[in-house]
């Protein structure tokens, strides 16, 4: 069999009822997960793991559009809100069209670079109560 080789051509990605696919440039779905502690009891069987919360994050890079509703816009005139969001990976073919949602909490973006340079818009957004087994789907 050979080797299924699959560039990043297209996604959809909704937050809180916009759409900024347009502007994106690059995203990554990230679980921040720790591995669990091990601890330990003076008992015989005295080892035990203590087990991480689990810690997800939406990291993406925007081209900047700082126009009413832009998606920089967005992020600064919502900071602090939680909001749904959603995910859909390789929705123009059909057999690996994969879907993540759930809910993140919007931050204002930073603001700044070099002279001359494509404005960026590069923001991390923690997803809020984030169950991977529950928020992957194939629609």
């Amino acid at each position: 069999m050979a080797p299924l080789v699959r560039k990043l051509k297209q996604i959809t990605l909704d937050i809180g009822g916009e759409n900024f696919e347009i502007q994106l440039k690059t995203f990554k779905l990230t679980d921040n997960t720790d591995e669990g502690e091990v601890a330990y009891t003076f008992g015989p069987d005295g080892e035990y793991v203590e087990e991480a919360d689990e810690s997800w994050a939406l990291e993406l890079v925007f081209l900047s559009d700082w126009r009413v509703n832009g998606v920089s816009d967005f992020l600064a005139s919502h900071h602090n809100e939680t909001v749904p969001f959603q995910l859909d990976h390789h929705p123009d073919v059909t057999a690996e069209h994969v879907r993540w949602s759930g809910d993140v909490k919007l931050r204002h973006p930073s603001v700044g670079g070099e002279a001359r340079a494509t404005e960026l818009t590069e923001i991390t957004l923690p997803l809020v109560a984030f169950d991977p087994a529950t928020a992957y789907t194939r629609p």
